[in-house]
């Protein structure tokens, strides 16, 4: 870990000097705050104070008038001033902070930035190149999700409408999980979650991504290719019975993911599709414990609405071709066990699954106050409801009321990624 953070620092002195560097470039500063609240309303709970947060974020940027050459250094902090003490763990801190040079015919981004591939708003398939937060409270959290990893790309033009990233990721971390110890009774298993900021091992460094965009009049394209760590980690199991106790470790394998994405214009709709095929380490699907190969469809279709109402709806479609293929063991009971929970964390419950996400919005008093619904529907009577209300007090100023909502009772698995229970947060947030 010493040598990881001597590399790191290593590429934030760079930063700092190419900014020294940078004398002439235009100076910007954006500062954004907010205080929040999380509030759990899970029927069979009762009420729960789930977290507090006061959150900052400034960022310091600059452009070169003559050269193009951009530079930006941002930083997240936070801090839960009620309950428990809780502070933003270190490594977290340092978000988007790069330098961008421009040629003729290429770029070079070198530093701390998050990618984003596809066009897919919700569940993006080709969005696998940063690691997340995957316990959060409220799943409208914009603010404490996806983590920059640093990064060589670079861009080339061969012409005005096409593009070619190739990007060079020398490490990364893993998704933050729930963290400590997870038993598993029936399987009399204990889950130990590693506590590392940075995936170090030798197996897990090094990821490439390659990505072909082109972006016309009637329609925009991109091919994808990835070959990197997966954020969410297969799991050592070495025994299944439940007459021999042990303890389950996580393990970050390696992926290639190969997707195209397009959106168009349907007369006054705009149709999106990403699809991704992505092969695991474990192609045969024999290893209880890993992630399955899957074929994934995200359709995505935005609809303008009478009054003036914004609509978005998202059907997700995946295929499993490897599920169940697991051998069952001694203890057959033990392993179906630990095969539904682990295929639960993963979501790769079934062979195939669906589900649709729908997004309503509306605006108010002159765009000041928008009104916004999205409904989750999982061909199940567990459907979601994430109601939320944003009110613009002034050109600084925001207030925001949420909820998210799943009708009865929260899934009872022992080894989940988020608690899943009802919960309503407000926040007071401040931009400039």
């Amino acid at each position: 870990m010493k040598g990881t953070s001597n590399k790191i620092h290593a590429l934030c002195a760079i930063l700092i000097c190419a900014i020294a560097l940078a004398a002439g470039a235009e100076p910007r500063f954006e500062f954004l705050s907010f205080a929040d609240y999380y509030g759990g309303i899970e029927p069979g709970d009762g009420y729960q104070n789930l977290r507090s947060r006061i959150f900052m974020r400034p960022t310091f940027g600059g452009i070169h008038d003559s050269s193009g050459f951009e530079w930006q250094l941002s930083a997240n902090l936070w801090a839960q001033p009620l309950g428990e003490p809780n502070y933003i763990n270190l490594w977290d801190i340092p978000y988007e902070s790069y330098m961008f040079m421009p040629f003729d015919f290429f770029d070079i981004t070198l530093g701390f930035k998050i990618l984003s591939y596809g066009f897919s708003d919700v569940s993006g398939p080709l969005n696998v190149t940063n690691s997340g937060n995957a316990i959060p409270y409220g799943l409208t959290e914009a603010f404490d999700g996806r983590r920059p990893d640093p990064l060589l790309q670079l861009k080339f033009y061969p012409s005005f409408e096409d593009t070619i990233e190739l990007t060079y990721i020398p490490i990364t971390r893993p998704d933050r999980e729930r963290g400590g110890s997870i038993a598993l009774p029936d399987s009399n298993d204990t889950l130990e979650w590693r506590d590392d900021s940075w995936l170090t091992d030798p197996d897990t460094m090094h990821s490439l991504f390659a990505v072909y965009s082109h972006y016309g009049e009637k329609i925009d394209m991109q091919f994808f290719y990835g070959w990197y760590t997966s954020h969410k980690p297969d799991f050592l199991i070495p025994e299944m019975t439940n007459s021999i106790a042990s303890v389950i470790k996580p393990v970050y394998r390696k992926k290639h993911t190969f997707g195209f994405a397009y959106s168009l214009r349907l007369w006054t709709m705009t149709l999106a599709q990403d699809i991704a095929f992505t092969i695991t380490s474990d192609l045969a699907g024999t290893d209880i414990g890993a992630q399955n190969s899957e074929l994934t469809v995200n359709t995505q279709l935005l609809v303008n609405l009478p009054w003036n109402i914004l609509s978005q709806y998202s059907l997700v479609y995946a295929f499993f071709p490897n599920h169940n293929q697991h051998s069952v063991g001694t203890d057959s009971a033990a392993s179906a066990y630990l095969a539904e929970e682990v295929q639960g964390f993963h979501t790769q419950p079934f062979q195939h699954i669906a589900y649709i996400i729908t997004h309503f919005e509306k605006t108010f008093l002159r765009e000041k106050l928008k009104t916004s619904l999205n409904i989750g529907f999982f061909f199940s009577p567990k459907i979601y409801f994430g109601p939320q209300i944003t009110y613009n007090i002034s050109d600084y100023w925001q207030f925001e009321l949420g909820a998210d909502i799943t009708l009865l009772e929260p899934p009872d698995n022992d080894l989940r990624r988020n608690t899943a229970n009802d919960s309503f947060y407000v926040r007071l947030l401040y931009r400039y």
